[in-house]
């Protein structure tokens, strides 16, 4: 990524154990008139406004409703410092505490993408955030590799790598998820095109302590990187450049998105389980990810199942689960 006006480094500070509840690196409120400089007034993105919310209820909900009350909003990003209602799948919380994370929602316009393109465009999210995190991280002299467990196994300091179908993990654990909702699907504009909306929210463990987190298999930035953990801005801003270039990929007919996340993702080779929506269980060994976003498995018998949605457990020996 070019080096549009960065930040410093957070200041230094110490890695500390469970139970003690202070941040792993010092926090404050995000610089807005910095990611603005350095994404809305600049020709070479493409995001139209970018807003930073002091507290709300949730990103998503705010974005959805704005996308069938507000026509003329797209490319639009709304950050929250903290949300009280922060959503992921299945009802699921996200929940962390004031300037500790990057929560954000995209609103994005179908306009004229095909239907059966819309399922790229979650994925399209995924590797922008995790080439976002990558291209910040050597902004500060670390190696992120595609994970180790990933298609394309390079190694690095540390490892990032996507999990089927909404997850970022960082050494292993969880380090991003993402709730993709739809809005407006049955609006149009005058000249015919859809204003259908796709509106991604994703939340980034950033300066979280281990106490901080919601679960004992989650992970922040600072609980791998210390006092080398990027500036809240400087992640957001390749973080965003990078969707930026994705969307008007996905926009343009592109599919490399596709082959991309399959590179990046450590899913893909694994035995997994799959819980269904419903309760069912799904097993077999992850094969590829196909162009609707249907993860493949191939059964016991060497069948191929197609799974649109679920909650992906990697299996390892034992019949033991990765995150």
């Amino acid at each position: 990524m070019a080096n549009k006006m960065m930040v410093p480094l957070a200041a230094p500070s110490v890695f500390l154990p469970r139970g003690v509840l202070m941040p792993l690196v010092p926090t404050r409120p995000l610089d807005v008139a910095l990611m603005r400089a350095a994404l809305v007034d600049t020709p070479t993105t493409t995001w139209q406004s970018l807003e930073v919310a002091d507290v709300t209820g949730s990103t998503n909900s705010d974005m959805v409703q704005r996308a069938t009350t507000d026509p003329t909003c797209d490319r639009a990003l709304l950050l929250a410092e903290y949300q009280t209602n922060g959503r992921g799948r299945y009802t699921r919380s996200f929940v962390a505490p004031p300037h500790s994370s990057i929560s954000f929602s995209a609103l994005i316009r179908t306009r004229t993408v095909t239907p059966q393109r819309w399922a790229l465009l979650p994925l399209a999210t995924g590797v922008a955030v995790i080439d976002g995190l990558r291209s910040a991280l050597r902004e500060v002299g670390v190696d992120a590799g595609v994970g180790a467990g990933s298609a394309s196994g390079a190694p690095g300091e540390i490892d990032l790598s996507l999990k089927w179908p909404n997850d970022i993990l960082c050494n292993g654990g969880k380090l991003a998820g993402m709730l993709v909702e739809m809005a407006a699907v049955d609006r149009t504009y005058p000249d015919g095109s859809s204003a259908a909306a796709i509106v991604p929210g994703v939340g980034i463990n950033v300066t979280q302590s281990a106490d901080e987190l919601p679960v004992d298999y989650a992970v922040s930035l600072a609980m791998v990187l210390g006092d080398r953990t990027p500036s809240r801005e400087n992640l957001a801003i390749a973080i965003f450049t990078e969707l930026d270039r994705r969307v008007r990929e996905w926009r343009q007919g592109g599919t490399a998105m596709l082959e991309d996340f399959v590179d990046r993702c450590s899913t893909i080779g694994q035995e997994v389980d799959v819980q269904l929506p419903g309760g069912a269980m799904a097993h077999g060994t992850a094969v590829d990810v196909a162009e609707d976003g249907c993860l493949l498995l191939r059964t016991a018998g060497g069948a191929v199942q197609a799974v649109r949605a679920g909650d992906v457990r990697h299996v390892r020996g034992g019949g033991c689960y990765l995150p």
